[in-house]
């Protein structure tokens, strides 16, 4: 009897009860009805609780290979920039589950594509590969690796395009930013977040508040409009910054001129990248005025905000110095310049 079948019967009883009435005899045989339609009942959810609890617990399992398929090595790196990639075939599938591949085609760090070949780099799961051929034009290594650190061609190449394509909104907007809207670095961050770079998805967040709050929608507007609404914009930049010191410090050291410029840290990047912009847009506006007490459309303190929020960013919102002093003394330092008719220096 299935569970279907007993809760039909369960309401014609029920039904027929209601409309005449039940003898002794029907009620005890309904209450032995209803008793064991309950414990079926019971039963019934109880397996199929523990048929999904056995499914949830089922660990992911890795891909399977079989020799002669053509796989994917990935090599890459929290700046997608640098992402390298190798691609070959099984030769052997050992029992211990690890794979020896025959690789003919080895893309490492910057300047890549899916066509291009170059000898493979320690630090990756090439190092200590076997050279079989080294041809330029024709390179062949076998490396014997675990299968986790394997993926299907298919999956593992369009894996790369999203992150290559994540990689060129960022190039992009760390160069002229032109045509970075807001929807396009909403694209890089949902990209960001499916391929698991949360400092990638951070730094394009920060990247689209800077462009909302020039009200350019990505393309280029007047600095007397483009800082209206920088000061907020900052603000909101420190708080989220402030859960990445070493990002900041790294930014710091940059703009210190003690480490070289450099794109590897995202998130200082484009720390860095703000700076450069808020400079730009700060010299326009000096360009109109030598005297920041005489710019139009923005008074002393409109201004002094602007220099605050910047000071917020480089300190981590005031959590760790730049250069030795807290946001109040740059604040100050700006705002003696600003009265004196002076405009400050960012750094």
């Amino acid at each position: 009897m299935t569970n279907t079948t007993i809760e039909v019967l369960m309401m014609r009883i029920n039904l027929s009860a209601d409309r005449a009435g039940m003898t002794a005899a029907g009620r005890k045989a309904w209450t032995i009805i209803r008793e064991r339609a309950s414990a079926f009942t019971r039963r019934a959810v109880g397996v199929w609780a523990a048929l999904a609890l056995s499914v949830l617990a089922l660990p992911l399992q890795a891909a399977t290979f079989e020799v002669g398929e053509k796989v994917f090595v990935p090599m890459f790196q929290p700046n997608p920039e640098l992402d390298g990639y190798a691609v070959g075939f099984v030769d052997q599938v050992h029992d211990d589950g690890t794979l020896t591949l025959k690789i003919d085609e080895v893309v490492t760090g910057k300047n890549k594509t899916l066509a291009g070949t170059c000898h493979p780099s320690g630090g990756t799961p090439l190092a200590g590969a076997q050279i079989l051929s080294d041809d330029p034009e024709r390179i062949v290594i076998e490396q014997r690796l675990d299968a986790d650190e394997v993926m299907p061609y298919r999956r593992g190449s369009q894996l790369y395009l999203k992150r290559e394509n994540l990689s060129v909104a960022y190039l992009k907007y760390l160069g002229s930013g032109m045509g970075m809207t807001p929807d396009r670095l909403d694209v890089a961050i949902r990209r960001a977040n499916s391929v698991g770079l949360p400092d990638m998805a951070t730094a394009m967040k920060i990247a689209k508040k800077q462009v909302v709050s020039t009200q350019g929608r990505g393309f280029p507007v007047p600095a007397s409009r483009a800082l209206q609404k920088a000061a907020p914009m900052l603000d909101e930049v420190a708080e989220m910054v402030e859960s990445h010191p070493g990002a900041v410090k790294e930014a710091a050291r940059i703009l210190g001129g003690t480490t070289p410029s450099h794109r590897d840290q995202p998130i200082a990047a484009v720390i860095v990248r703000l700076h450069e912009l808020l400079e730009e847009q700060l010299g326009e506006l000096e360009q109109q005025s030598s005297d920041p007490r005489e710019v139009s459309g923005y008074s002393v303190d409109d201004l002094l905000a602007i220099y605050t929020g910047w000071y917020r960013v480089i300190t981590a919102d005031d959590t760790q110095p730049f250069q030795n002093a807290q946001v109040e003394y740059y604040r100050e330092r700006a705002a003696k310049a600003l009265e004196s008719g002076e405009w400050p220096s960012l750094l």
